[in-house]
């Protein structure tokens, strides 16, 4: 992308108008203009421009390496940056082009405390994959047989906690009382809900209380 691309996709993304970034940055709104429709081509403030909007500044200003920062604030000064940074409370990860493997642990606690980002340290690996999912999409591991065989062990399926999840759709979810999630396909039959393995070795669910959906499966992923 070019500089107003980016600048552009930043903002965006931040959820700002032009004219905000601008009053945050210390520029006036048609100076926003000029760099996003590309009339000007370079400006001193593309650092402000992108902590501003919790972009990575080397990103911003030169296309190179990745768009997400995590950990940084939209707004947040220099100063503040810099020791963010220095703390390790900041770090560079991509936003689409890779997905975090993580445990079925973290994914059962994604049903209590959603989270906009996993730090690295709690990720097992990084699945190359982009499916159309929102950014707090997750991968995990299917940990056992009762998805076969469209699903087989160890294969990685790819959720998404921001969708609902309707009836026939593939859940990683989290019944009432129970404290890990499970790998199950939603069937809703009038007011009766149930969880249902495609293994037929595995008894159909019937779920008596709540049902916590963690993601909706959106792909799967499988290497060789």
């Amino acid at each position: 992308m070019t500089l107003s691309e980016r600048i552009q996709t930043a903002r965006k993304q931040a959820k700002l108008t032009q004219k905000e970034l601008a009053d945050r940055v210390g520029i006036s709104q048609t100076a926003v203009h000029k760099l996003e429709c590309g009339r000007s081509k370079s400006s001193r403030r593309t650092v402000s421009i992108a902590l501003t909007c919790g972009v990575d500044p080397i990103w911003l200003d030169t296309g190179r390496g990745e768009m997400s920062l995590i950990g940084a604030t939209p707004g947040m000064n220099q100063a503040e940056f810099a020791k963010a940074a220095e703390d390790g409370e900041i770090y560079r990860a991509p936003i689409f082009a890779r997905l975090p493997l993580i445990s079925w642990e973290d994914a059962s606690r994604l049903c209590e405390e959603p989270v906009d980002s996993f730090h690295p340290k709690t990720v097992e690996a990084w699945i190359p994959v982009a499916p159309r999912s929102s950014d707090r999409t997750f991968a995990l591991r299917v940990p056992d047989d009762s998805m076969e065989p469209e699903f087989q062990e160890g294969e990685i399926i790819i959720a998404d906690p921001t969708l609902p999840g309707k009836h026939n759709q593939f859940l990683v979810a989290r019944m009432e009382g129970d404290s890990m999630a499970t790998f199950k396909q939603l069937i809703v039959v009038g007011n009766k809900t149930y969880l249902k393995p495609l293994n037929s070795r595995y008894p159909l669910i019937d779920v008596q209380g709540a049902v916590k959906v963690c993601g909706v499966v959106v792909g799967k992923y499988k290497e060789y």
